[in-house]
């Protein structure tokens, strides 16, 4: 009798189960809206400005390795930081060490990414040029650069998710803060 009452159990659990209307659904991503781009003068007692978007903070370094005017740029909303860190320099020696230094560190990403592209930057006026470091495939950092006035001033800066993503999902906040971090390069003052 309890094989009966089993069989005539599953059969109705199936019949019931059978009935409802499942549809899977698509794999979806969440909408990302972005804000209106608006700048403004970051001025501090460095040697340096730059514009930064409204809808970042900056914060000074406060790393135990950190040095005056190292600062943090911070996109809440996002979830990424740009990372600088400024020398004054006195000879071209040192300005050798710290570009060789710019390389080696965008260098270290090449283990794990697929391709780093290099760009020159250079002022309309030549009085700061610099290089842009974009490394692409599943790299901690997707962009990285220097700039400098060849004389005394060099500022490194670093552009970090701050927690590991995959590349893919990220791709459109990449691409909007790029812009970003491009336009700071472009309007940075000594």
């Amino acid at each position: 009798m309890n094989l009966n009452v089993t069989v005539l159990t599953l059969a109705i659990l199936t019949v019931i189960s059978g009935c409802s209307n499942y549809t899977p659904k698509p794999h979806g991503y969440p909408k990302i809206e972005f804000p209106n781009r608006s700048y403004e003068l970051y001025d501090n007692e460095c040697v340096y400005t730059f514009e930064k978007p409204t809808y970042s903070v900056v914060e000074v370094d406060s790393h135990k390795w950190s040095e005056p005017c190292w600062y943090n740029i911070k996109f809440p909303t996002f979830g990424a930081t740009v990372y600088l860190s400024y020398k004054k320099f006195t000879s071209l020696k040192q300005l050798d060490s710290l570009t060789e230094e710019a390389f080696k560190l965008a260098g270290k990403h090449n283990i794990k990414a697929d391709a780093i592209n290099e760009r020159e930057f250079v002022t309309e006026d030549s009085t700061m040029y610099g290089l842009t470091f974009e490394l692409t495939g599943p790299s901690a950092t997707p962009f990285n650069f220097y700039l400098t006035d060849e004389k005394e001033h060099f500022l490194r800066g670093s552009f970090y998710f701050d927690n590991q993503t995959k590349t893919d999902s990220v791709a459109p906040v990449y691409e909007f803060l790029k812009q970003d971090v491009m336009h700071l390069i472009e309007t940075v003052q000594w």
